[in-house]
């Protein structure tokens, strides 16, 4: 039917032109931006993390430039270190000179005196974006001066979306060569810190490598922490580990610290006293919150808080007081098959052996606790249910089995006893016919520490510190690498003057060498940082990319699609139209 009144078809034209041209339009967007995100309206998810991104990317930016910035004074300090250095020898080699009977050591001062002036020069002209790091002024009354420069050299967010910068010191006070103030400047005091002796993914309870401990077992950490004469007991096992870590099995150095400043925060003596961590080797370290001489600290190797539990190397030994139970842990094994025959382990527990026989009949035994489909493949925690059974009944047994991980492990609960393994089918319980010892007991290792109290030192510089005193025939008085005068030294005294200055000017060089190896420990440090921002901007840019950038194949493809789609839907629309201007003609 034909209505003057509803045209169907011109509206369902219409509504088709417009959704194409509001495909259109979108196409066309992301065409001429290269976005299939660029608004919020477009993938509000996706904008978000995306903005955040770019957010991320521009404060790595400005990390980035702090680098460049930190490495080019790095680089100038580094550069008058070294000129100064060769300056230091071609003095040395003119008081070696100076030695020599009948030198005329006033000429060998002129020159002596001309080096010094250029080491100053060198060092007053070190300067980078105004900061000068080898000729400084740490008087009180310079607020600009700082003894510790830091270098950002990191930017990270956390998963509450904190921002924290990380940062590298330059220690200025301690590769200064000359210093305005000529008293002493403050320190401050410090903490008392006790670090472990090995990389805690090198120690033997985090794998010697792997990075993993395995606490699924009778594997404990105990130790005994005391601050300020208040002693607490820290201890990290299977029982207390299973919320700090997802597999008990392989507890990495994250999960373990965690659970580690769990126990201090929850110990009553120790709370908010002292923290755990890892320096920069990746050393176990504990440091007290207070700092002073009053602020003292000793950590050392608990007993096993049971028997059967062994300590494991963190870094601080494995010996305690205490001698430690035998423990046998086996290799992994699957099921056994107690439906036909027996399966005989011997267990020795250090006094008399005790032989196991297993059937069928023990396994319907356990009845409902039985995690086993069927006594043809009995699995590992229902064969230590039996085993833990007939031991029991043995006469006065000290060892019980477990099973963790596909193993099974047998302790020793007496400390002066060993565990030995034998029997028909000792194989197939995961252990070898062999004996498992008790460690026993040593003499801890007491490893202490104690802070310092705020005081002052030198303020001077390597160069113009007083690094001797002249004879009293030549007037006396302290000199400095900076000031010393040959001119006047004569005689006896006046060569055991020079000696001492030579000395001096040797014990220079080496405190200078010692600087430009921490300036290249720095440098060293600040370029890989550079490194690794630029690699990481560059990740977050791939990021961005793969969330919000069109496919411009794609899109350019689908925008001629759509412009033909238009022109024919432009056309129904017009046939629709006419379709009422045909009924007219009825009426001519």
């Amino acid at each position: 039917m034909t209505s003057l009144l509803t045209n169907n078809a011109a509206m369902t034209a219409l509504t088709t032109l417009k959704n194409i041209n509001q495909n259109l339009d979108t196409t066309s967007n992301r065409v001429s931006t290269g976005q299939r995100v660029s608004a919020a309206s477009d993938n509000a998810a996706y904008w978000s993390i995306a903005t955040t991104v770019r957010t991320d990317n521009a404060s790595l930016g400005a990390v980035k430039d702090s680098l460049g910035l930190g490495s080019s004074s790095v680089d100038t300090a580094y550069n008058g270190l070294n000129s100064i250095i060769s300056d230091l020898q071609n003095m040395r080699a003119k008081l070696q000179t100076a030695m020599t009977p009948g030198v005329d050591r006033s000429k060998v001062q002129t020159e002596i005196a001309a080096i010094q002036s250029k080491m100053k020069a060198t060092a007053d002209s070190s300067n980078s974006s105004g900061q000068n790091w080898l000729s400084v002024n740490s008087s009180a009354s310079n607020s600009a001066y700082l003894a510790t420069q830091n270098v950002v050299g990191g930017f990270s967010r956390t998963a509450s979306g904190t921002i924290t910068f990380s940062q590298i010191a330059v220690n200025v006070q301690s590769i200064k060569l000359y210093d305005v103030n000529s008293t002493s400047v403050n320190t401050a005091a410090t903490n008392a810190q006790i670090v472990g002796s090995t990389s805690l993914t090198g120690t033997a309870g985090f794998g010697s490598g792997t990075g993993t401990a395995d606490f699924s077992g009778p594997n404990e950490v105990s130790l005994t922490v005391t601050v300020g004469g208040v002693a607490g007991t820290l201890t990290l096992n299977a029982g207390n580990m299973q919320s700090a870590a997802q597999n008990l099995s392989k507890v990495t150095t994250s999960e373990f610290l965690n659970a580690l400043n769990n126990q201090i925060a929850a110990n009553g003596s120790l709370a908010g006293k002292v923290t755990a961590g890892l320096d920069s080797s990746g050393r176990l370290n504990f440091t007290t919150t207070g700092t002073g001489a009053a602020s003292t600290l000793n950590v050392q190797l608990a007993n096993p808080s049971a028997g059967g539990k062994r300590v494991l190397d963190i870094g601080l030994g494995t010996v305690t007081t205490g001698a430690q139970s035998a423990v046998a842990t086996g290799t992994a094994i699957t099921t056994l098959d107690l439906s036909t025959g027996s399966k005989v382990i011997t267990i020795n527990d250090g006094a008399t052996p005790k032989t196991l026989t297993l059937v069928a009949a023990d396994f319907t035994a356990l009845g409902a606790s039985a995690t086993s489909a069927s006594n043809t493949a009995v699995n590992g925690a229902d064969l230590v249910a039996i085993m833990n059974t007939k031991l029991a009944a043995a006469t006065a047994s000290t060892v019980t089995a477990s099973f963790s991980n596909g193993k099974i492990t047998l302790s020793n609960s007496d400390n002066t006893k060993t565990i030995a393994t034998g029997g028909a089918d000792v194989a197939a319980f995961g252990f070898t016919a062999t004996t498992f010892n008790n460690v026993a007991a040593g003499t801890v290792v007491v490893r202490s520490a104690s802070g310092t109290n705020a005081g002052t030192t030198q303020a001077q510089g390597i160069l113009d510190t007083a690094a001797g005193t002249y004879n009293p025939q030549f007037g006396g008085g302290s000199y400095s690498i900076a000031n010393l005068d040959i001119s006047k030294l004569v005689g006896t005294n006046g060569d055991a003057d020079l000696q001492a200055i030579i000395s001096a000017v040797d014990k220079a060089i080496g405190k200078v060498t010692d600087a430009g190896t921490k300036l290249g420990a720095n440098k060293t440090q600040i370029d890989g940082q550079k490194t690794f921002v630029d690699t990481l901007m560059k990740a977050n840019d791939r990021t961005i990319g793969i969330l919000v950038d069109a496919d411009v194949e794609e899109e350019s493809t689908k925008l001629k699609a759509l412009q033909t789609q238009q022109q024919l839907a432009v056309q129904a629309l017009s046939i629709a139209n006419s379709a009422s201007q045909n009924v007219l003609s009825l009426f001519r």
